[in-house]
């Protein structure tokens, strides 16, 4: 044994005695151990790393190789092959019989051990969850993270037995007695902490992000992630504290990947006065053909229309034939006039769309992405574009709906008055 051997070396060293003699051949040997376990671990990492970086590994599997780097596989492989010649190597440097470090010191590599290949199963599990993870017709992330948090609670019960020199059997006899005191006492604390796990595994917010959850209302900023509340600071300057769990637990809106996207969405209606909805009669047609950005478009459509209605077309009625509205031919200027946009993302989504009927008219929607997600030009820039809409809609003979207020009421009056003080106006009665 090589304590054995250190403890012969310094017999010699008469000032010293026995006990003091012992510790010290002891910790040589342990510091040793420690060294040669520490070498052990980078030399092997090194050789795995040149291994698997080599162009026979990375050109064959690029997908796997990326998992395994991802995982931090290749490291923890090394620190694996440490923990194994630790088990063999430990007798070699640490008798059994060391007074001094060798019972603590059996704990540490103990838990050194059972740490290592908890990594090393939880690596493995974060390889697939990086392959398979995202399968769209199997979800089996959650069973990977399942899977990790039942290694995480067997490892954390192998070391708390070593910890106490028990058998696992006695910590889960001992846990369960006491489970139901500490869910009961800690409560919240034990709710947040699963929830913050998740949270954090699950990348479902960091601070900086700008968070909406109407429950608790909060709209703002994420400032803080403590175990139990996230604290959130809404543009109002107001602050928030949410629970971790309800975070987990209830629906809320991240608009971090709108930021990452470079895009914000407008979608917002105008709603059309049915009244106003027509066909295009000539005098019409002849002034929305000078629109630059429908020009081409009503040229196209009317050679279209034409060519049909001579062939399938019938004069006797209007409903025979096909007919340009308003109402489209406003929708296709629309589409044009946000395409002509330069503040308006063209790799994004872009259309003009109806909606249902309501009692308010005819919802015409605008569904478009800005190309900036400031808050300050997004908002200008949406307000340019209804402003422009609602400016042109009356070229189309069109007009948005809107509830009769006093002053439409006061206006029909005096129209009315105005009419009937007209000279040769008569009043119609019956018998």
């Amino acid at each position: 044994m090589l304590a054995e051997i250190l403890f012969q070396w310094l017999e010699p060293v008469r000032f010293l005695t026995i006990n003091v003699r012992t510790f010290v051949a002891e910790l040589l040997s342990v510091l040793l151990f420690v060294g040669v376990i520490f070498l052990v671990a980078k030399v092997f990492k090194g050789i795995i790393h040149l291994f698997f970086d080599s162009s026979f590994i990375s050109s064959r599997f690029p997908r796997l190789l990326g998992a395994m780097k991802s995982a931090r596989f290749l490291g923890i492989a090394g620190y694996v092959i440490s923990a194994i010649a630790a088990i063999h190597l430990f007798v070699l440097f640490v008798p059994k019989d060391a007074a001094f470090v060798g019972p603590l010191f059996t704990r540490v590599v103990g838990i050194y051990v059972v740490s290592c290949f908890m990594f090393l199963a939880t690596s493995v599990i974060n390889i697939l969850d990086y392959l398979y993870g995202k399968n769209p017709n199997i979800p089996l992330r959650g069973v990977f993270q399942a899977g990790k948090i039942v290694v995480y609670l067997l490892g954390a019960l192998v070391i708390v037995s070593i910890l106490i020199s028990k058998k696992p059997m006695y910590v889960i006899t001992g846990l369960s007695a006491a489970a139901a005191v500490f869910m009961l006492i800690f409560k919240d604390p034990i709710l947040g902490f699963a929830a913050g796990i998740q949270l954090a595994s699950n990348r479902l917010l960091k601070i900086g992000d700008w968070i909406t959850m109407e429950s608790h209302g909060a709209d703002g900023t994420v400032t803080d992630i403590t175990l139990t509340t996230v604290r959130v600071q809404n543009f109002d300057n107001t602050i928030v504290n949410v629970p971790a769990y309800d975070l987990v637990s209830r629906p809320f809106q991240n608009w971090s990947g709108m930021f990452q996207s470079g895009a914000r969405r407008i979608k917002r209606s105008i709603n059309i006065d049915v009244e106003t909805i027509k066909f295009l009669d000539e005098d019409l047609l002849k002034r929305l053909k000078k629109i630059k950005l429908i020009s081409a478009y009503l040229e196209d459509k009317v050679a279209e229309i034409t060519a049909f209605n001579q062939t399938h077309g019938n004069k006797e009625s209007v409903l025979n034939g096909r007919h340009l509205t308003n109402i489209g031919t406003f929708r296709q200027y629309a589409v044009a006039y946000l395409s002509s946009l330069p503040t308006i993302d063209h790799n994004q989504t872009c259309m003009v769309r109806q909606l249902a009927p309501t009692t308010a008219g005819l919802p015409l929607e605008i569904y478009c992405f800005t190309s900036t997600t400031e808050w300050e030009k997004y908002e200008g820039i949406q307000s340019d574009v209804f402003d422009h809409l609602y400016s042109v809609m009356e070229e189309f003979e069109l007009y948005p709906f809107q509830q009769p207020a006093g002053r439409n009421f006061g206006t029909e009056a005096l129209s009315a008055v105005a009419v009937k003080s007209q000279p040769g106006s008569q009043q119609v009665t019956g018998k």
